[in-house]
């Protein structure tokens, strides 16, 4: 074992940005934003954690070159789904990168959180800790294209409410919908149904076939808990922007009961075709 030995490397400018999530209840959501925290303000101590963690690295981790950290900053989002987003950035002039002090600012904010919340959700899950991007050195500037990457399993329009035709392909008019569908030009242009949201569907509830599944797009393999309001998803050259979950609960109306309560509702950036079967990514 050894710690690289980076003497005749040259002195240049760094800048490393990473991320993580921690998995909560909403209930939990709600406790951080009304202060009803016991240890006062989770956001701004983990914060404060990540950024203080940045400066103690090398003694952590004993292969990491100690560096002349010249920033950092920490971003922390809350979502009412139940999610908490960590973003961090590092930047420094040295020999060597600030990519582990950029993930160790995450890890640590998000270990954080994790104490200050144990006491009201013991089995809050920690995420999704990974680069996103790096500036400077050898490799130059590094960029990850996106988060996550899914797959589109059905296409469907229907020009009246109720159950959607099944097409190979659709087209998205950018601030409108899907062509020749009920929804477009409406507040809700175009629905997005992630499979995996099947799992939270009470046994009481699942009385349709999985064909019944029917938004205009359904996309499998990426995290129910990434779609959320404000995300960007894109196929090809096309881009639809997330701007809200469902209904709160079930209704009454409507095939299948699911849908309603958790497809996402979209707007249309940028228009164009997508086809069954196309890759869909979640942008950085």
């Amino acid at each position: 074992m050894k710690m690289i030995d980076v003497t005749e490397k040259n002195e240049t400018r760094r800048k490393a940005r990473a991320s993580a999530r921690l998995i909560v209840d909403k209930e939990t959501i709600k406790l951080i934003k009304d202060g009803k925290i016991e240890k006062g303000d989770p956001v701004n101590a983990s914060k404060l954690v990540g950024i203080s963690g940045v400066k103690t690295i090398p003694s952590l981790l004993p292969f990491c070159h100690p560096i002349r950290v010249t920033g950092a900053r920490i971003d922390i989002a809350l979502f009412d789904e139940g999610v908490i987003e960590i973003l961090s950035e590092v930047s420094c002039i040295d020999r060597t990168g600030a990519e582990m002090e950029a993930l160790s600012a995450c890890a640590l904010a998000a270990l954080n959180f994790y104490d200050m919340l144990k006491r009201y959700e013991r089995w809050a899950r920690i995420a999704d800790l990974r680069l996103l991007e790096k500036e400077g050195g050898k490799s130059g500037h590094v960029k990850l294209d996106y988060e996550f990457k899914g797959k589109i399993i059905f296409l469907g329009k229907s020009a009246t409410r109720g159950m959607k035709e099944r097409v190979e392909r659709i087209t998205l008019l950018e601030n409108f919908g899907v062509e020749g569908d009920v929804h477009a030009g409406t507040e809700k242009e175009v629905s997005v149904f992630p499979f995996e949201a099947l799992s939270k569907v009470p046994r009481e509830k699942f009385n349709f076939s999985i064909d019944e599944i029917t938004e205009n797009i359904t996309i499998v393999g990426i995290p129910e808990y990434v779609l959320l309001p404000g995300k960007i998803l894109e196929v090809g050259n096309v881009a639809i922007e997330i701007l809200e979950i469902g209904k709160e609960k079930f209704v009454d109306e409507g095939r299948p009961y699911a849908v309603s309560r958790w497809g996402r509702f979209c707007r249309v950036i940028k228009g164009g075709e997508i086809r069954l079967y196309d890759e869909i990514t979640v942008k950085i």
